[in-house]
């Protein structure tokens, strides 16, 4: 069974009204993030890291993990052979936690759905694993990751059904029909956390940037 802290933890979470409370509820969790996650069966990097392969050679170039949490996404991603992996997270516990790893070749403090300190067209192709969700990243936040990836790169993202349904697909729907992206892939929906009871189902996409 799963740690009834992480129940409170991902109340708190999804409770979040502003970007500093979702800090620093990771800011207390970063420390047994990846045990309490291990036993909720946690899915969302594994499916991510499995889509961008699919999609993505190793030789493409750099990539970005948004919203990186403790790094699982980047220790892969440099085990599977991707050079160069760039990360940005809203809490400073997590970065901590990632860059004790040693795997990201960069790490930013910066929030989904705020301005991002990167350049347009600067990365090969984006993971966002977990970030769409209930009080998390607007839909908007999209927009972002679509600037700063170049044209004809991909973005690897989950999304919350809930938050699909509740804003996500319309915003989507607009960026496509505005020339912005192609949805190249779609998952079926699936329950990201198996063994943690009450979780709602999410779903994954590849996206590819037109301009």
């Amino acid at each position: 069974m799963s740690d009834p802290n992480q129940v409170d933890q991902l109340n708190d979470v999804y409770s979040a009204k502003t970007v500093e409370d979702v800090a620093k509820t990771y800011d207390d969790w970063a420390g047994n993030y990846d045990s309490s996650m291990l036993q909720a069966g946690y899915r969302h990097p594994m499916i991510c890291v499995g889509l961008l392969t699919r999609h993505v050679p190793a030789h493409a170039g750099s990539i970005l993990d948004a919203g990186q949490g403790t790094g699982l996404v980047g220790e892969w991603l440099k085990i599977l052979g991707y050079k160069e992996v760039c990360g940005f997270d809203v809490s400073q516990g997590m970065l901590d936690r990632a860059a004790a790893r040693g795997v990201y070749d960069d790490l930013q403090k910066a929030a989904l759905g705020e301005p991002l300190p990167y350049p347009d067209n600067g990365f090969a192709a984006c993971v966002c694993a977990g970030v769409f969700t209930i009080g998390h990243a607007d839909p908007h936040g999209l927009d972002e990751l679509l600037r700063v990836v170049r044209k004809g790169g991909h973005i690897v993202t989950t999304v919350k059904d809930k938050l699909w349904d509740g804003g996500f697909r319309d915003h989507l729907e607009r960026l496509v029909k505005d020339g912005r992206c192609h949805v190249i892939e779609t998952t079926p929906s699936y329950l990201s956390m198996p063994n943690q009871q009450g979780q709602s189902t999410s779903r994954a996409l590849v996206l590819q940037a037109v301009a």
